[in-house]
């Protein structure tokens, strides 16, 4: 599994490169603008949290590039014929997304640290910024896997599998949105951690689904 893993970095990597050499781009754009505009622009927290936002997006776009690629291409017959099983494929692809979080949060760290050596402020507010966005994009993802695994057990008949697939979906919303309410009624770090442990326990959900959905697919081609 650990070479299927590597095998997917390999094949996205001109794609990682590219999206964290424009978000870069972007965040020297945009450091500029909030330069130029003084006071007028946004608190220093909140142009922090913009700069580490653009960051920890890049990778984990590339990793929607990768799902829509993964149930086009015929790559997961080429790893069949080899020792890997459906289900270790399944994990391979959801090790990618975590992965590829992990680089975004080291980008997005190693930029809020600069910024840190430059104007000597850290300031809480920017990493939960930065940390809810990472956090809800990659839930995103996780569900975005789940629902292609739901779809391709409809076609192949798993009706069950299907069923199952799309109620995991649903619960992970209904989680998100419970949590986001919650922390409406609350301020401070409580109100952060709900937001937080909603983007978490949906991911968790839709990538234990989809392992299992994807562990009883008939056709790996679609």
């Amino acid at each position: 599994m650990w070479h299927a893993l590597r095998a997917e970095l390999a094949y996205q990597r001109e794609y990682l490169l590219g999206g964290l050499g424009m978000a870069v781009g972007v965040v020297i754009i945009v450091s500029v603008v909030f330069f130029a505009v003084g006071e007028d622009g946004p608190p220093s927290h909140a142009a922090a949290g913009i700069r580490g936002m653009f960051l920890i997006m890049a990778p984990l776009i590339v990793g929607f590039i990768a799902q829509s690629f993964r149930s086009e291409e015929r790559r997961a017959r080429l790893l069949l014929a080899g020792p890997l099983t459906p289900r270790q494929i399944a994990g391979a692809s959801v090790l990618l997304t975590v992965v590829l979080f992990g680089i975004g949060v080291l980008a997005a760290g190693l930029m809020i640290g600069a910024g840190f050596l430059v104007t000597g402020r850290l300031e809480l507010e920017s990493l939960q910024m930065v940390g809810y966005v990472g956090g809800l994009i990659f839930a995103m993802m996780q569900m975005g896997l789940l629902v292609q695994e739901a779809v391709a057990a409809r076609s192949q008949q798993r009706l069950r599998a299907s069923a199952a697939g799309w109620a995991g979906f649903v619960l992970a919303v209904l989680l998100m949105a419970v949590l986001s309410l919650v922390a409406v009624f609350f301020q401070g770090p409580l109100s952060w951690f709900s937001l937080h442990l909603g983007n978490l326990i949906a991911a968790v959900t839709a990538m234990a689904a989809s392992v299992a959905l994807y562990a009883g697919r008939t056709d790996f081609t679609r």
